[in-house]
Formats: structure tokens, C-alpha cells, sequence
């Protein structure tokens, strides 16, 4: 059995020890406070804080603790060497206090300002990686299209693409019907079948997170099961105690039964009821796993598999984009379903850490103006700009997204825009800036509303 994964180093008990003091960090502050005290009292027990050394170490001390912690930390440090100020020296030293607490409240500015940035670069890396991983499975999906169901003579040629669209285009069907409880479920069941029809995947299980807005553990309780339709029913319980699921789950990585030279090999193994486990990996974490039980031995091939574990993907991404605009959708005046996602993600990022983007809206009353203007955008478009245009009350509005950018980003993309038009007529036209805070303002200004 092969099984892909890198080795996770194991943890000391020091490295333990460590993470729980770090965890706790006015525990650690208090130790840290303490050690410092005990030493100086053991050095000179007339002057505990070493007040009269000529290397200032509470500064050092108080410097490593509030640009590490922050402000909370360093005034708990300040407020007990207060008081061992108070209570070890004879008369209160006000000047040696008023230095410490402006230093620690200059230190916590720093603090607040590298913190704030380093959240600001670790979202942006973030944010970018999963669209470049997002339109690296489109584009594989696209890629493979032709190889695989074009090859297949039970249904017509068709891309894979377009059969998960045409899944997913079945929403609105689905959810005009009151008899169905789990949406995803039927998602899934529908996935099932165009896996049989396209790949011959005839006996599988898809595992899937049930709940949308809840970061929970992929686990017992918070999971669902779909079963091919001539795929016998096994607990879910059994599911998570089987060897190849267990991995692939707690590793985040496909798992198969190989050969001795590594390729798929269609042969029982005692260890598991399956013959490849293929979870579905969102932001670094498990939101479905595909269970294969049984597969004709020539489709059984590390191609075939490949190509499942794309499409799985991509599918899970169609269907969290659907869960996110069902609960957060502010601004479904915009008919680009993709358009709102993604405002509906950088939303979700802006409510939670204060990161902003902004949307340039440019208002125009002449369609054939409006569609140069769209058409000379679209070929100055960066990777990760979206831009999309709607037609209101005979008014026509292009609106274009810039992730993770200010105000500044989109006027001087505006500029841009404005020196690359030939025509000065096309030049004429009205527009604003929003950014993420300002969603109200954009839909009254998308529906031409100046009502109080």
C-alpha cells in the first residue's frame, strides 16, 4: 500500500512544555516577571528591580515581554514591578515608573503595528494561494476534459467542467423543492452518478462536512455520508475506524493500493474495505473524502485517479461557493454568481480581520460606450481583479473588484484606464469607490436608490 504524505515531526516534552506556557502568556509573563525579581533580590536585596544598574533591564525585560505580547502583557509587568517598587524600596521612585509605562506603551504601538501588517501579509499570501489553487484545478479540469469523458461512449462528449456545472446549475431546482432537508447531500449524490457514467467509479462512498458556516472538525457528528447506488451501506463509524479513510483524513492526501512498483492496483487488502480513499482539502482542511470500493481493473490507473481527486476539488469549491452565497449574498443585484463569491469571501476576511477591498463602479448611460469599456478592461485585468457589468433602470454599471487593495489601488487603476481610451467621448462617464464597509452604498448605487 502506498501512501503520500510528508512525515510530521513529533513534538518534544520540551517543546510541549514550551507551547503551554506560550499559549498562556500572562502565565508566562508572570513567570518571566518573577525570574527577574528573584534574580535581582538575590543580587542586591536593597534593590530588586535594579533600579541602579547602569544597564537599564527593565526596559530589556520590558521590551521583549510587550513586543512579544503586547499592550495587556506589559502593563501587567508594569503594574507588579509597581509594586515591588512600593514595597521593597523606601520611598516610591515615580520617575523610574512614568519611564517604564511610556516605554511599554511606545513598545505596544510596535507591537500593534508589526502584528497588524504580519496579519495583513499572512491573509494576502493566503487569499492568493487559494485562487492560484483554485484556478489550477479549473484549468486541469478543462485539461482533462477531453481526455477522459470524450472517451467514454456511454454519454455523449461533454467537458468535466460543464458536467459539474450542469450538477450545480441544479440549485435553484433543488431548493424550490421543500421535500429536500440536506442540500449538499443531493449535490453529492449527483456528483456520485457522474462519476459512474465517466469514469466508471460504480462502488463509492463520499464523506462530507455538513455544516456551512461552523469551523468544525472534519469528525463523527459533524459529517454525512452518500452511497453509489450499488454501494452497500456501512456505518459511519466503520467508515472512520478503516485504515486507507483514517489516513487519507488525518495525512489530507489521496491514498491507494498499490502494487510493488507503486501504481493502483485493484487487489483487496485486509486493512480496509476500499481501494482508494481521495479527500477534498479546503485552506488546509478536510471538507470531503471520496471512498472507492470497487473499479473495473483498466480505469483502476494513477490517470484516472488523478483526474477524480481534481474534480473532486473542484467540486467542493462549487458547492462552499453556493453554501457562502446562501448565507451571505448582500449584494445579489449583480447577476455574476463568481463576482459575489468572491465579495462575499473577502467580506467573511474584512468582518474578521479588518482587511479591506475595494469596488470602483463606473456608471454609464450609452451601451455601446459601456461595452468598449468593459472590453478594454477585461485585457487590463490583473490575476486576481474581477470585473463584471449589469444593466439597471437604463443605466449600465461595471463594477471591478481589487482584493486586499485600498482606495488608492483602484483611482490609479482608473487612471490607467482613462489614458488607455482612444476615445475622448469614452472618457465621459460617473463613478465611485466602496470598500468593504460602505455594502449598503453600493447596492443604492447599483439600484440608482437616493431614498432616505
Amino acid at each position: 500500500m502506498e501512501v503520500k504524505s510528508n512525515r510530521v515531526q513529533e513534538r518534544t516534552a520540551i517543546d510541549n512544555v514550551l507551547k503551554v506556557i506560550h499559549d498562556y502568556a500572562y502565565v508566562e509573563t508572570l513567570i518571566i516577571i518573577s525570574l527577574f525579581l528573584l534574580t535581582g533580590y538575590v543580587i542586591d536585596p536593597d534593590d530588586i528591580c535594579m533600579l541602579e544598574s547602569d544597564v537599564p533591564y527593565i526596559l530589556i525585560l520590558l521590551a521583549v515581554i510587550t513586543l512579544f505580547h503586547g499592550f495587556e502583557n506589559g502593563v501587567l509587568s508594569v503594574t507588579i514591578i509597581a509594586f515591588a517598587i512600593w514595597f521593597f524600596y523606601p520611598t516610591f521612585n515615580y520617575i523610574e515608573f512614568l519611564i517604564t509605562l511610556m516605554m511599554t506603551m511606545i513598545f505596544s504601538e510596535f507591537h500593534n503595528y508589526w502584528t497588524k501588517k504580519i496579519k495583513e501579509a499572512e491573509i494576502d499570501a493566503n487569499y492568493r494561494g487559494a485562487k492560484l489553487d483554485e484556478l489550477s484545478k479549473a484549468f486541469y479540469s478543462l485539461k482533462i476534459s477531453h481526455d477522459q469523458l470524450e472517451k467514454n461512449y456511454v454519454v455523449k462528449p461533454m467537458s468535466i467542467r460543464n458536467s459539474i456545472e450542469y450538477i450545480i446549475g441544479k440549485h435553484e431546482e433543488i431548493n424550490d423543492d421543500q421535500n429536500i432537508v440536506d442540500k449538499n447531500k443531493e449535490y453529492y449524490v449527483n456528483f456520485i452518478e457522474l462519476l459512474a457514467k465517466s469514469f466508471n467509479v460504480h462502488n463509492s462512498i463520499i464523506v462530507y462536512k455538513k455544516d456551512k458556516t461552523e469551523d468544525s472538525l472534519f469528525e463523527l457528528g459533524t459529517t454525512d455520508v452518500v452511497y453509489s447506488t450499488d454501494t452497500a451501506h456501512i456505518p459511519i463509524e466503520v467508515i472512520f475506524e478503516d485504515y486507507l479513510a483514517d489516513k487519507a483524513i488525518g495525512r489530507k492526501t489521496a491514498i491507494y493500493i498499490s502494487d510493488d512498483r507503486g501504481e493502483p492496483s485493484v487487489n483487496i487488502d485486509d486493512n480496509s474495505q476500499f481501494i482508494a480513499a481521495i479527500p477534498s482539502i479546503q485552506e488546509n482542511k478536510v471538507v470531503s473524502v471520496l471512498l472507492i470500493q470497487k473499479m473495473p481493473f483498466m480505469a483502476f490507473n494513477r490517470e484516472n485517479l488523478t483526474a477524480i481527486s481534481i474534480l473532486l476539488d473542484y467540486f467542493s469549491i462549487e458547492i462552499r461557493n453556493k453554501n457562502i452565497l446562501s448565507i451571505n449574498d448582500e449584494i445579489s443585484i449583480v447577476e455574476d454568481e463568481a463576482f459575489r463569491f468572491e465579495y462575499a469571501r473577502l467580506k467573511i476576511l474584512y468582518n474578521a480581520y479588518k482587511v479591506n477591498s475595494v469596488v470602483l463602479v463606473l456608471r454609464l448611460d450609452n451601451e455601446l460606450q459601456a461595452t468598449r469599456i468593459y472590453e478594454k478592461i477585461q485585457k487590463m485585468l490583473r490575476s486576481l481583479d474581477m470585473v463584471t457589468m449589469l444593466e439597471q433602470n437604463g443605466l449600465y454599471y461595471i463594477s471591478l473588484l481589487f482584493p486586499l487593495h485600498d482606495k488608492a489601488a483602484a483611482l490609479g487603476y482608473l487612471n490607467r484606464l482613462l489614458n488607455s481610451l482612444d476615445e475622448e467621448k469614452d472618457k465621459n462617464f460617473n463613478y465611485m469607490v466602496f470598500d468593504l464597509s460602505k455594502t449598503e452604498l453600493l447596492n443604492k448605487y447599483l439600484r440608482e436608490d437616493y431614498g432616505q
